[in-house]
């Protein structure tokens, strides 16, 4: 047997293959399975609610994989409001997956709790703005009734 049989060889005598360059410096690529593609042009074929909530996504929400869902969502519920809302459902509960994940390697790493779960943080997100919360010189009304700008 002097051919080289990968599958016959113990995984420390296979070469390994080196990854793509990536900031990535979490446990995600032991959670789940990013499919490869662009991420640009996924998320422009997603609808807004979709977009908007990857925008808001704790971690990097990997817009392929979010559009490979979409279809999924689709074909199940059609495209509809229903299937945008379970779609962020299930958004939602990946990423509660993730921040367990990261909490659980964070405290057998250091021994205590993850900073962002110690200090009991809350995710920020986007909410809708007034828009006339947003007039920095917005002229006040007076005690007379009239405008001021005091």
């Amino acid at each position: 047997m002097s051919a080289y049989q990968p599958w016959l060889s113990t995984p420390s005598q296979r070469p390994h293959p080196q990854p793509p360059p990536s900031n990535e410096r979490t446990v995600r690529h032991e959670i789940w399975q990013r499919h490869e593609g662009d991420e640009w042009s996924a998320f422009e074929q997603l609808p807004p609610s979709i977009r908007q909530r990857l925008r808001e996504h704790a971690y990097d929400a990997w817009s392929v994989n979010a559009l490979i869902l979409w279809r999924h969502y689709k074909r199940v519920h059609g495209p509809t409001r229903r299937a945008e809302r379970a779609l962020i459902r299930y958004l939602d509960y990946c990423e509660r997956l993730e921040r367990e994940a990261f909490a659980t390697r964070y405290h057998s790493s250091y021994g205590t709790p993850l900073p962002h779960d110690a200090a009991v943080a809350s995710i920020l997100r986007y909410t809708p703005t007034n828009q006339a919360s947003l007039c920095v010189n917005k002229p006040r009304r007076t005690s007379s009734g009239q405008h001021g700008s005091s």
